[in-house]
């Protein structure tokens, strides 16, 4: 699968701080990136948990190619928490998190995000 096909851009508002750039990608668990785009646009709030930024999705899939260890700018999906997470540093997650994409610009925008900020999360 190309590039163009596996690699699905996405924007990420994050109001009142402005707009990141990335992609979800469908090689790395394209089950559960299917199901989060059957979710999109996600308009929510986030939950900022240590080191890391989650948004409760409802998808409930499971693990799928899970990693214990990821780098800045991943965007997983954490199945424990049916959440969307993204890691502004490197980080070593609670437990096993499918990879489901990568923040491109933006990613310090997520560092010192408070709970119950607003997130929009679209295709683009």
């Amino acid at each position: 699968m190309s590039d163009s096909l596996s690699k699905i851009p996405i924007k990420i508002t994050l109001i009142d701080r402005g707009e990141a750039t990335g992609y979800l990608n469908r090689l790395t668990a394209p089950l559960t990136v299917g199901e989060i785009m059957k979710t999109l646009p996600l308009n929510t709030r986030t939950s900022s948990v240590m080191g890391f930024v989650s948004i409760i999705v409802g998808i409930q899939r499971g693990v799928e190619k899970p990693v214990d260890q990821v780098k800045a700018g991943t965007i997983g999906y954490w199945p424990r928490g049916d959440a969307i997470t993204i890691y502004p540093k490197d980080e070593r997650p609670y437990g096993p998190v499918n990879r489901i994409g990568v923040v491109e610009e933006g990613l310090e925008l997520f560092n010192g995000l408070r709970s119950g900020s607003r997130i929009i999360i679209e295709r683009t």
